[in-house]
């Protein structure tokens, strides 16, 4: 059985033991780059080559040798991407060229005219403006140096760094597999279907759980409801514990009679901790089942996503190999007051506004486990630390986008 009156672990506790327990040994694979993004590389990638490979034109116009005060320049050719110019310039002379087009050391091109500031002479140019050495000339390993690591082992891909692997030529990546994520609700009161029962309710929170997870990308899988029964939370627990990378539950983790999950892991697993001194989500267990990590959540719709939020994400992400977390935090002025509990760390929601210019923080009206409003009618988490007694209007407070978090 659990101890009935365990001790309130601290919320930056629960985030270290979570992430102490991890033993990284998460398998590889190779995916075409087109479906690379938002996975984790679980190799460097080191560029084979310079990109560019050699001095190139960064605009359409015209390639010159010149010396100081030339401004006119006889035309002796032109330079493609696919076919450069071969031959050597002479003083005086220039070549039409267009955009990427490669700059061999042979030419003794010293700049780069853009074509809107050359006058076209029958069989010569002439350079409206002052002409700089080297102008428009992209160098030789400008972007990137051949040997060098463009991207570490951990990194999460971005829809922005696809342009940068596919100039390395890369057609396909090795990256982490996904986390498998077992998910299931507990509590006979849960209604799966889409009609309404009398004294049921629609479960809200697997729904949910198994978009957060896919979007910080896992493999969520729905192993449905569990009644309050001892023998059935017991078979369907242990009969999962082997398939998935991680098993979560959502309700059945508090200290009721008919809550089962911790009564389970106290007696086949192991318990970590349970009950943080947080609002909400004072209930959430973490510990493992066999060898498969176990995250319990509240049964409340608003504190099962706000623990997932604040403390599920970066261990899972950790889990997945990614090696690059940064939430980003904003330190923003409250436009209300409000007393806390000493002692309690508390995520509450909420939005910013502006006035005259500046931005205020405001928070949802309540603050119950039960008000998912407060999460659909809200942008963010307002954090406050455990020390805070008294927050005073115009104090400023961390304020987190649900979106950066799952970034």
């Amino acid at each position: 059985m659990m101890n009935k009156t365990p001790k309130l672990t601290l919320a930056n506790d629960a985030k270290k033991k979570m992430k102490d327990s991890i033993n990284f040994s998460n398998k590889s694979e190779i995916v075409e780059i087109n479906k690379a993004e938002s996975r984790i590389l679980s190799k460097d990638i080191i560029a084979k080559f310079n990109i560019p490979e050699e001095d190139n034109s960064a605009v359409d116009g015209y390639a010159l040798n010149f010396k100081k005060n030339n401004k006119i320049f006889n035309v002796v050719g032109q330079s493609r991407p696919s076919s450069p110019y071969l031959k050597t310039l002479k003083t005086n002379e220039a070549i039409k060229i267009f955009t990427g087009s490669n700059i061999l050391k042979k030419n003794k091109i010293n700049a780069v005219v853009m074509l809107e500031d050359c006058k076209i002479l029958t069989d010569s140019i002439q350079i409206r403006k002052k002409i700089k050495i080297n102008q428009n000339i992209r160098k030789k390993g400008e972007d990137v140096q051949k040997n060098k690591v463009v991207f570490l082992r951990g990194r999460k891909i971005r829809s922005v760094d696809l342009a940068q692997l596919s100039s390395l030529g890369l057609k396909k990546v090795d990256v982490y597999k996904k986390i498998r994520v077992g998910i299931f609700s507990t509590g006979s009161e849960i209604n799966q279907n889409l009609k309404r029962k009398k004294n049921y309710i629609f479960d809200a929170n697997k729904i949910t759980l198994i978009s957060m997870f896919e979007i910080i990308g896992c493999e969520a899988f729905d192993l449905g409801v569990i009644r309050d029964n001892y023998n059935e939370t017991k078979n369907k627990i242990l009969k999962n514990s082997s398939k998935y990378d991680l098993l979560v539950s959502s309700g059945g983790i508090s200290n009721s009679d008919t809550d089962m999950i911790g009564r389970i892991l106290s007696s086949y697993g192991k318990i970590n901790f349970w009950k943080l001194a947080i609002k909400p989500g004072r209930p959430f267990a973490f510990g493992k089942i066999n060898k498969t990590p176990f995250i319990g959540l509240p049964g409340n719709p608003v504190a099962a996503i706000v623990t997932f939020l604040m403390l599920v994400v970066d261990y899972v992400k950790i889990l997945s190999g990614n090696r690059n977390i940064k939430i980003k935090k904003n330190m923003i002025s409250s436009n209300f007051s409000m007393t806390k509990k000493p002692g309690r760390r508390e995520w509450i929601r909420g939005w910013i506004t502006e006035k005259n210019n500046k931005q205020f923080l405001e928070k949802f009206n309540t603050t119950g486990s039960g008000i998912i409003s407060s999460i659909s009618q809200s942008d963010g988490i307002i954090d406050i630390d455990e020390d805070v007694k008294y927050i005073k209007k115009g104090k400023k407070l961390n304020f987190i986008k649900y979106e950066d978090i799952l970034n």
